[in-house]
């Protein structure tokens, strides 16, 4: 079920020449080699891409698509999103841990559990050419692959409101507005400025792959960026090419944000497991700070003092104050 209809896959406005100048400047200028695609949406619908139709892998960001295609599910009245997965965690803890956290288990219980071949058809049926789960002779997971013009177009696509219903299409906001890691878009822009967005990174055979998508809600409008670098290319990188964007849509230099280590407070005293069920090792306080190093569902590992690390459940905190936007 397609609410409000499909947009047309090749709405995207003629490419805007200066804009397309400052971008290919900003990734000649990193180490790595970079795909980006640019879509404005408020005031002048300016465009830039490079290499935007370029296969990628896209790390953690096609969970976007994953996210999309499991609340489309609820809205069409197949999928009840409190019911358990085969792992026993709801299907809404997953879809929440998987973009906040990025958490890889819950991404693949959502894929499995809506089925490779179907996420395929309906990534075709709507435009999203270069978006595929691949697969083996024997029909078994072995990637995927996903461009930057499709992720932008999802993005689009959201924010007017034609991917979801409108009580899916706020909770999807929802879910962006709350992701963590800010080392690369959200890092390119202003104190204040919005970023909903969704990153990742992933070790291939040539290096370090480093992703982000997002909206950002400029002081003087909105735009949807996708970034993908690959070849050794850094978190740095994307964030000098984010804010090249933004200085250029904006015309003027910026002082970009710096987010502290750590994201999380407990909402209450709660404990630390050194293993996820195992054993107490200590207690949080309300006010502490907690900084997530990474997920396994519904629990973060986090760091300790003197190099160590333990676990708590996600769902006992919240976001600190620098990371709420909402």
């Amino acid at each position: 079920m397609a609410f409000g209809g499909l947009a047309p896959s090749a709405a995207f406005a003629v490419i805007d020449d200066p804009l397309q100048t400052a971008i290919e400047a900003a990734v000649d200028s990193q180490e790595g080699d970079y795909t980006v695609s640019v879509r404005e949406i408020s005031g002048n619908p300016r465009r830039a891409e490079v290499d935007g139709d370029k296969k990628i892998e896209p790390a953690s960001v096609i969970k976007l698509f994953y996210a999309w295609a499991a609340l489309r599910e609820r809205d069409a009245g197949r999928l009840d999103l409190d019911q358990p997965m085969a792992s026993g965690d709801s299907w809404i803890s997953c879809i929440r841990v998987m973009i906040s956290v990025s958490d890889n288990d819950c991404s693949a219980d959502i894929r499995v559990a809506l089925g490779n071949e179907k996420l395929n058809a309906l990534f075709a049926e709507w435009g999203f050419a270069g978006t595929r789960i691949l697969l083996d002779a024997e029909g078994a997971y072995v990637g995927k692959t996903t461009t930057a013009n499709d992720v932008t177009r999802l993005l689009v696509r959201l924010e007017g409101g034609t991917l979801l219903s409108p009580a899916s299409t706020a909770y999807f906001h929802r879910l962006l507005l709350r992701q963590v890691w800010r080392t690369r878009l959200a890092s390119g822009v202003p104190d204040g400025v919005i970023v909903e967005n969704k990153s990742g990174e992933f070790w291939v055979s040539s290096g370090w792959t480093q992703s982000d998508a997002g909206i950002i809600r400029g002081e003087d409008g909105t735009y949807v960026i996708t970034v993908f670098g690959r070849n050794d290319a850094t978190r740095e990188g994307v964030a000098t090419i984010s804010r090249a964007v933004y200085e250029h849509l904006h015309g003027r230099r910026i002082t970009p944000t710096v987010y502290p280590d750590n994201q999380f407070t407990p909402i209450a005293r709660i404990a630390i497991w050194d293993k996820p069920s195992r054993n107490i090792i200590g207690y949080l306080e309300p006010g502490d700070e907690v900084t997530v190093i990474l997920s396994k569902r519904r629990w973060v590992e986090i760091e300790l003092p003197k190099d160590r690390r333990g676990w708590v459940t996600y769902s006992s905190l919240t976001l600190n104050d620098t990371y709420t936007w909402e």
